[in-house]
């Protein structure tokens, strides 16, 4: 008896042990990701034993000490899904050299997917990094940051037939769907007149919407402000 007690205590030694680092950049993430978040994440542990192991994260909010579960917004709870995933999955004993991350923008403010940017970038040090997602905001936020990465755009046609292009420069895109629609043959009068300037007028919007976001959030401007400016205009 004395001998298996040692034994489970020295099990749950090495557990913690080997555990520790991977806790150690689960709080990494999630403070790239909380961007203001008044909740803070104070531990991760691995409890239980045989059937009925589970995760135990203890987190704070404004010091003090809460279930994570129940003072958590959607958006943090998914960055904090997404902390816990990433380092299990790119673990060195992991056999697998790339992550496929389905949409982890959703319920995201505007300042967190910036963290997010920066993190999916640290994880594509080591392993190649594949996000599915509807959000432009993403995108938009790794080509501001600088970050190196391959945009590609699918597009479902009629009888379902997928379409998968490189996504250039949003400015380039419309002037080019533009040019392509004045130039389109047998293409009726009216509708070259009522497309094309729509495709210019989002040519422009969206220049625009790059410039001024880039010298607001320069001169210090918070996120959330630049993007209810952009959206009163």
């Amino acid at each position: 008896t004395a001998a298996e007690k040692w034994l489970n205590g020295a099990t749950d030694d090495l557990r913690k042990q080997r555990f520790a680092p991977h806790a150690a950049a689960v709080k990494q993430i999630w403070n790239q990701l909380r961007h203001n978040s008044n909740v803070s994440l104070e531990d991760i542990r691995l409890m239980g034993t045989a059937v009925s192991r589970r995760v135990q994260v203890d987190v704070a909010v404004d010091g003090t000490a809460a279930a994570a579960v129940g003072v958590m917004s959607q958006g943090e709870l998914h960055s904090l899904a997404l902390a816990l995933f990433l380092p299990r999955a790119t673990m060195a004993a992991s056999p697998f050299g790339f992550v496929l991350i389905d949409d982890p923008v959703q319920s995201m403010d505007p300042s967190r997917i910036d963290g997010l940017a920066s993190v999916l970038r640290d994880a594509a040090k080591t392993r190649q990094v594949v996000v599915f997602t509807h959000d432009d905001r993403l995108t938009e936020s790794v080509r501001r940051q600088g970050i190196e990465a391959t945009v590609l755009e699918v597009t479902r046609r009629e009888k379902s037939v997928v379409e998968v292009r490189k996504s250039a420069d949003p400015v380039r895109l419309y002037i080019e769907d533009a040019a392509a629609v004045a130039l389109t043959k047998d293409l009726p009068g009216d509708a070259r007149k009522r497309v094309v300037p729509g495709l210019c007028r989002a040519a422009l919007e969206a220049a625009a919407t790059r410039v001024l976001r880039r010298r607001w959030l320069g001169e210090g401007v918070e996120r959330e402000v630049v993007e209810k400016r952009l959206d009163d205009a």
